[in-house]
């Protein structure tokens, strides 16, 4: 049995670092591009 767990666990690591890294990708490209935060003009000091 040892023997089994052992051989699989590489594999199933890959597996879930690359499912991680997808889901990742994912939410990135879906969350989409946000504009810049527009500068408030008490924070500037020249207003």
């Amino acid at each position: 049995m040892y023997e089994v767990i052992a051989a699989l666990t590489p594999p199933l690591v890959v597996g879930g670092v690359f499912v991680y890294a997808v889901f990742k990708l994912f939410r990135s490209e879906a969350a989409g591009r946000r504009a810049p935060k527009p500068i408030d003009k008490a924070e500037s000091g020249k207003g």
